[in-house]
């Protein structure tokens, strides 16, 4: 009789391990660098979270911004902006810890419900922050503008785009704060206490090398120094060599390159570790060019199967908020897809941008619009936003071609902004 000895893969059905399974209050709990080693959230976290800043006190830079955040009076709400990945939401959650008061974020999910949040107390009677992330995307922006205007509560927004058109009222009834990029200099020496923290010698014009070539981003630094440090001792110059310079078009055509053109296995499981990119954004690079660079139709399907393995566990990471499915994920996008070509020759073919996240670029407004319009519609009209967008809108679009109902009429029942309804007409 045969007798196999198989190890268990948790890649082969998208499930993992009871080993590595998150514990039950990782994905909620703020685990710094002062918890002790041996435990769980210790060992599993990525540094850019094991060493978020739990206090204001622990911001690195922007002395400015939080000596103000201390002493607002909260007589307005708060619009603080900046460029991407300055710590615009960690600076707004340490500042809820030191004041005591309960977070809470108001977003397109709960959006209906804003000015009930923004009027009480938390359930056990404290003082809520009210968080609106990103309300350059919220969809409806003049419901928000609404419940602003009579919040009772410490209220603070971000955005990365303070241009934008659509906060021109909510920047009118708000203080505003700018929150800038970091200077190396104090990038450096973040990265410094993390190496004492990690028990890693390296020298300080190594850190700096790391530090500029994040360009003002700690956020990328820190992600820069794990992955050229993690399991080591001491860092040498030769390690930063691994970083080369932080152009996104280079750095994802180089991966795409080494995932699939090249034959080896090793460099393709390396290929993204320096790559500015989300793990989301990473697959879907991928997803676009691989049936473009493989020829057969069994090495594309076997790509594929890498491929949909890979964003079952990003999907997981999304649901879960445990970062530790990176390890399957990774593997499968990269190597997976590398070994599905086998042999076979391939195609040296241009290299195209993802045609999904070009296409979400291209109606961002338009679908910005369609969510705003049937926020406010959808309540009045007792039907589902899809309905709205299927059925009403372009009802509304001939009624107002031809002259059934006036433009004035319909902006003032359903209070409709200037751009919401030069949608709804069509022109």
């Amino acid at each position: 009789m045969m007798e196999f000895n198989m190890q268990y893969d948790p890649s082969l059905d998208g499930s993992v391990s009871g080993d590595d399974q998150p514990p039950e209050s990782e994905s909620m709990a703020l685990i710094g660098p002062n918890e002790p080693k041996g435990s769980l959230g210790f060992r599993r976290l990525m540094w850019i979270r094991k060493y978020k800043p739990g206090h204001l006190d622990e911001i690195a830079g922007n002395a400015k911004l939080v000596e103000e955040l201390r002493k607002y009076n909260w007589k307005k709400p708060l619009l603080v902006y900046g460029p991407p990945g300055t710590g615009k939401t960690v600076i707004v959650e340490a500042l809820a810890v030191d004041l005591g008061f309960e977070l809470t974020e108001i977003n397109d999910r709960n959006i209906e419900n804003a000015k009930t949040i923004m009027q009480t107390s938390s359930i056990f009677g404290d003082r809520k922050l009210i968080l609106i992330d990103n309300v350059d995307q919220i969809g409806n922006i003049a419901l928000l503008t609404d419940a602003i205007k009579e919040t009772r509560n410490p209220t603070i927004l971000i955005t990365s785009e303070f241009q934008s058109k659509r906060l021109k009222t909510i920047k009118l009834l708000c203080e505003k704060i700018q929150m800038r990029r970091l200077l190396s200099t104090t990038i450096a020496n973040l990265l410094q206490k993390i190496c004492k923290s990690e028990g890693i010698e390296a020298d300080k014009s190594i850190l700096a090398k790391i530090a500029e070539n994040a360009n003002g981003d700690a956020r990328s630094a820190i992600n820069d120094l794990e992955m050229i440090g993690k399991g080591k001792k001491k860092l040498t110059a030769e390690d930063t060599e691994l970083l080369g310079s932080r152009n996104r078009l280079i750095d994802v055509y180089s991966a795409l390159s080494s995932i699939l053109a090249k034959r080896d296995f090793k460099e393709a499981l390396n290929s993204t570790m320096n790559l500015d990119l989300e793990p989301r954004d990473t697959l879907l690079w991928i997803d676009e060019n691989l049936p473009r660079v493989f020829k057969g139709k069994k090495e594309i399907s076997s790509g594929y199967n890498y491929i949909s393995r890979a964003d079952i566990f990003i999907g997981r990471i999304q649901s879960r908020q445990y970062w530790g499915f990176l390890r399957y994920a990774v593997p499968l996008m990269t190597g997976g897809v590398n070994v599905s070509k086998g042999t076979s020759p391939v195609n040296y073919a241009r290299y195209q941008f993802p045609m999904y996240i070009a296409k979400l670029g291209q109606t961002k407004k338009e679908r910005s619009l369609k969510k705003s319009i049937s926020g406010k519609l959808s309540p009045k009209l007792h039907v589902s936003s899809k309905i709205v967008v299927r059925d009403y809108i372009p009802l509304f679009r001939i009624l107002l071609k031809n002259k059934k109902i006036a433009e004035r009429e319909l902006a003032e029942r359903f209070k409709f902004e200037d751009e919401e309804l030069e949608y709804i007409k069509g022109d």
